[in-house]
């Protein structure tokens, strides 16, 4: 009994206690108005049985198998009993088949839900055979065969609705899980990048045989320092995020300052930043804001990751129709710089970009690399 309650709310199980006792009360007394003791026993059992399989979290068949059984001996019985039920056959019994029939289409397989319902259909309409008087009793059958055909198209859309919020709740969580995933690369592959990157150049500067002046080796060591804080700062911020169901209040941005505090701590060469006045202290939506800043924030990754000798990178926004188009390229040539590659940023980041109405496209240049991407300019 608890095992179902449980998942119940309190008003749920209120009502449903409600309904069982009243159920019981009204199955006692159609027992006592059958004459005969037999009858009376067989009533009030077989209008049990079924109810009690409310307090079932799930059914089996071989319960759902043995209460049609059941009532259709019981019936069988009455028909040869001397004094048969008078004036019910067993209105509660009907009602707990009934509910039967609901259940069977819902939790059941296809094949054991045809055969137990098939089996419940024969013993819900022979219910009047239990009558001394069979007058107009095929009236009670046909009500009783109808109403049942209806139970059974109320069990299919159930199951079908249980079935659509199933699916709704899966692909829900795979669109979280995806965004985990960008929000996770982005944070961890910029900030650990640059750590990477100015650690190598260290290296590289010491193994050349020129030590890096007092000075030097203290900046070098300060940008790694910052790039290691920032990237707490960034996974703290996505913690804080993923425990806290309130969603954030996000202060007011525009375009240039979300490029210009993507192009801020970037460890590669020199950044040269060209936005059009008209879009760039523009409202555009949110989403375009954070597209537009994860993509150029990855660009620049991925400038550390995979490319070499390079000597410029830019960005430019530029007005496009009822779209901006954001594009950063750099003069490079391909390169590993003995750093792994997880191959999920670009893919991750056409994701992000595509969800918020917009395209992303990457290739060469023929002197370099550009990432290209055009978002949409109005809420619409």
């Amino acid at each position: 009994m608890l095992g179902i309650f449980d998942r119940m709310t309190w008003v749920q199980r209120i009502v449903t206690a409600m309904f069982l006792v009243a159920a019981v009360i009204i199955d006692i007394f159609e027992g006592l108005s059958v004459e005969s003791v037999p009858g009376a026993i067989g009533i009030v059992l077989c209008g049990l049985l079924p109810l009690a399989t409310v307090l079932m979290p799930t059914l089996s068949a071989s319960v759902v198998a043995g209460i049609a059984l059941v009532s259709i001996g019981f019936t069988i019985i009455c028909t040869l009993l001397p004094v048969p039920p008078d004036n019910t056959f067993g209105m509660i019994e009907l009602l707990g088949l009934g509910i039967l029939v609901v259940r069977v289409v819902l939790q059941f397989r296809p094949l054991p839900a045809v055969a137990l319902t098939a089996l419940l259909f024969a013993a819900a309409p022979i219910l009047p055979l239990r009558l001394a008087e069979w007058d107009r009793i095929e009236y009670f059958i046909v009500a009783i065969v109808f109403g049942g055909a209806f139970l059974v198209l109320v069990g299919m859309y159930m199951r079908l609705h249980d079935r659509q919020r199933n699916v709704g709740f899966e692909l829900a969580r795979q669109t979280q899980r995806l965004e985990y995933a960008r929000d996770l690369h982005d944070f961890v592959a910029h900030h650990v990048t640059a750590i990477v990157a100015q650690a190598k150049a260290v290296r590289f500067t010491t193994a050349a045989g020129m030590a890096p002046s007092p000075q030097a080796l203290d900046d070098m060591l300060a940008g790694i320092e910052k790039a290691g804080s920032e990237a707490l700062v960034s996974m703290r911020s996505m913690i804080t995020v993923l425990r806290d169901d309130t969603a954030p209040v996000r202060p007011h941005q525009t375009l240039d300052s979300v490029v210009a505090g993507a192009v801020e701590n970037f460890a590669g060469p020199p950044v040269s930043v060209s936005i059009d006045p008209d879009v760039a202290v523009r409202d555009l939506p949110q989403g375009t804001l954070d597209a537009a800043k994860h993509v150029v924030q990855e660009s620049l990754t991925n400038i550390l990751r995979h490319a070499a000798e390079v000597t410029m990178v830019d960005v430019s926004a530029r007005e496009s129709g009822e779209s901006v188009r954001i594009t950063v390229t750099n003069d490079g040539i391909a390169s590993s710089n003995g750093l792994p590659s997880g191959g999920f940023g670009l893919v991750g980041l056409a994701e992000r970009v595509e969800s918020v109405g917009g395209s992303l496209s990457a290739g060469s240049t023929g002197t370099g690399w550009a990432v290209t991407a055009v978002l949409p300019s109005s809420r619409a």
